[in-house]
């Protein structure tokens, strides 16, 4: 008998213990990505956006707008009037209304896809016209491909704004669909846009299956011209096979980066040859920057030969990226390598996360560079001016139902309908209940 529990003990353990697959991996970071797109802020924001795309549905018959169509009056009414170039803030009432018909629906709002409805840019044009589609505005490019497009471009506006940021555009980048598209540069674009978001939120495995696809592609197609790539990056200056491979080393970077944050011993013996891949593609180029220092005095680390990795951490400390803090840390890192201490260097101030930081400003520092609207211009999106306008409305509301369930605004509600009277009384009747 105690031989049969050791038995079951041990193939207890060995099942416990067996490798993660990238499959089972990447199936957990999909899971951590519906969670960290799922909370109040963010769902509220998919209420502003299907209200708004909602105003170009044709048949409103169907179930789900039947659903919905009843509470978005309030955020229309408000999207319509707010003024976004104005400081003004939304009134206290229009808040207070417009959070009552959200809470109404937000069961609704979380499962329901946005996609459902038209394209968003429809949608504007509904609001301000009248004019109604759901199909895209440009015949030649399908539903699917434009909100694609409109998803990856909001992903990154809102990616530089201080009110959204972050979570927003990571919201936006869980819904584009570069696999629905056709092979082609704006596709490999999308997978680029994607992986770099999701490696900024620590969603390593969905990054890196992106970005593989990306380098095949690259890979079979080295002669295709990349013109949105080259406006993305401000490339002006390069010939289209030059483009190419700063584009392919780009992706070599960034999967390196998602692998060497990883946790299995060959996720980081793989990062080392995307980093080699990388560095050759910029010397190619002759390229010298934040990024190849980083890389260039990691790898040097790893490989123990310290003194040349110096110059390239001296060129680093004196990048205007970093701040006065960061710079006193490359500061010591130095001082560790002189000290010939690769090992303290690699495992203390020059750690893993120090890779991804030089990379994130980098490309932050890029992207706040971008003009998004001319972006979208530039893809033939009509009234592109009215939904740049309505991103900063999005913004101005998300900002006040951040505070509307605070004690202090609903105080202040109170006060302003019991000033204002009895209808306002009675438009928010049952409200405090």
């Amino acid at each position: 008998m105690r031989c049969l529990i050791i038995f079951l003990c041990v193939i207890l353990l060995a099942g416990c213990s067996q490798e993660k697959t990238d499959k089972l991996l990447l199936e957990l970071d999909q899971k951590k990505l519906e969670e960290n797109i799922n909370y109040d802020k963010i769902v509220f924001y998919k209420f502003a956006k299907i209200a708004v795309r909602s105003s170009a549905v044709e048949d409103t018959t169907i179930a789900e707008y039947q659903k919905f169509s009843k509470q978005t009056q309030s955020v229309l009414k408000t999207m319509k009037s707010v003024n976004p170039n104005s400081k003004e803030s939304i009134s206290v009432i229009d808040a207070l209304l417009m959070y009552k018909e959200y809470c109404a629906v937000k069961s609704f709002v979380k499962v329901t896809d946005e996609d459902l409805f038209p394209p968003l840019s429809n949608g504007f044009v509904a609001l301000y016209t009248g004019l109604k589609s759901k199909e895209s505005l440009i015949p030649k490019i399908s539903k699917a491909h434009f909100q694609n497009v409109e998803h990856a471009v909001l992903s990154m506006a809102v990616l530089t704004t201080r009110d959204l940021g972050q979570p927003f555009a990571l919201y936006e980048c869980s819904k584009t669909q570069p696999e629905l598209l056709d092979d082609c540069e704006v596709k490999t674009l999308l997978e680029f846009v994607r992986g770099f978001l999701f490696f900024s939120n620590n969603l390593y495995y969905l990054s890196e299956d992106g970005i593989s696809r990306n380098i095949k592609w690259l890979n079979k197609n080295e002669h295709i011209p990349l013109p949105y790539t080259k406006a993305f990056f401000g490339w002006g200056n390069l010939s289209d096979e030059q483009t190419h491979t700063a584009f392919h080393g780009m992706n070599h970077l960034f999967r390196g980066l998602d692998r060497l944050r990883m946790e299995r011993k060959i996720d980081e013996e793989r990062s080392l040859e995307d980093f080699e891949d990388f560095l050759k593609d910029m010397d190619k180029l002759g390229l010298l920057n934040e990024l190849v220092w980083a890389v260039q005095s990691y790898l040097y680390l790893k490989r123990e030969d310290p003194e040349k990795a110096i110059p390239a951490l001296t060129k680093l400390k004196s990048s205007p990226l970093f701040s006065e803090s960061e710079r006193e840390i490359l500061g010591q890192t130095i001082g560790y390598v002189k000290d010939r201490k690769s090992d303290v260097a690699l495992k203390g101030v020059y750690d893993k996360a120090f890779m991804g930081k030089v990379a994130t400003k980098y490309m932050f520092s890029i992207l706040s560079k971008v003009d998004w609207e001319k972006v979208m211009r530039a893809q033939g999106v009509p009234h592109t001016k009215e939904i740049f306008g309505g991103i900063n409305k999005f913004k101005e509301l998300s900002n006040s139902v951040s505070s509307y369930t605070q004690t202090s605004t609903i105080d202040k509600g109170k006060t302003e309908i019991t000033k204002k009277g009895g209808e306002l009384l009675e438009k928010a009747k049952g409200f405090w209940k």
